[in-house]
């Protein structure tokens, strides 16, 4: 009897011992806890109407929404307002800029349209704040399809495919850092 006694005293000081070492020598060891990842926040756009303007008459309409996935680190040091920005940037893109071309928009540059979105909010943000920017719509309706089917359901012609909210997103709404 006495000797299942030692045996498990014997094996509590062996297991004691091994744990005491164990925490010891890992804290020691000089390895770095992983900064967990924290995702991007989806900051959503308005809808907006923006007029085309051709030799000096409106010749049609785009109908966008373009919203944008930010960094939530940064924006928690950047207090501007990105939806408005957002709405600025689209205006001189497609009006100032006339970077859509509607005789030709099958050569249109998606890519580029959202490059240069994404590097002109980062240059006015003064850092890489928007990671990503996604065109939920954008649509154009010519002056024609307003004028004539004005009591009938009306034909837009998409100019690229609607990208879905991401995943997780309660209606789109906007990040709370971005309520400044």
């Amino acid at each position: 009897m006495i000797k299942i006694v030692l045996i498990g005293v014997w094996v509590c000081i062996i297991s004691l011992g091994g744990v005491y070492a164990a925490v010891t020598l890992s804290a020691k060891s000089g390895v770095e806890v992983a900064k967990p990842v924290i995702p991007p926040a989806y900051v959503a756009g308005e809808t907006l109407s923006i007029p085309v303007v051709t030799e000096g008459a409106v010749t049609g309409y785009f109908l966008t929404k373009v919203s944008v996935m930010i960094d939530q680190e940064k924006a928690a040091n950047t207090h501007i307002p990105i939806a408005p920005y957002i709405t600025d940037e689209l205006y001189t893109v497609l009006v100032g800029n006339k970077m859509i071309d509607l005789p030709k928009v099958g050569d249109l540059n998606v890519e580029g349209l959202r490059a240069k979105i994404k590097d002109d909010l980062n240059a006015r943000a003064g850092d890489a704040l928007v990671t990503a920017v996604i065109f939920e719509q954008l649509d154009y309706l010519s002056k024609a399809d307003l004028a004539g089917k004005s009591n009938q359901k009306m034909a837009s012609k998409k100019i690229i495919a609607p990208e879905p909210a991401p995943a997780g997103t309660a209606g789109g709404a906007a990040a709370p850092a971005q309520s400044h």
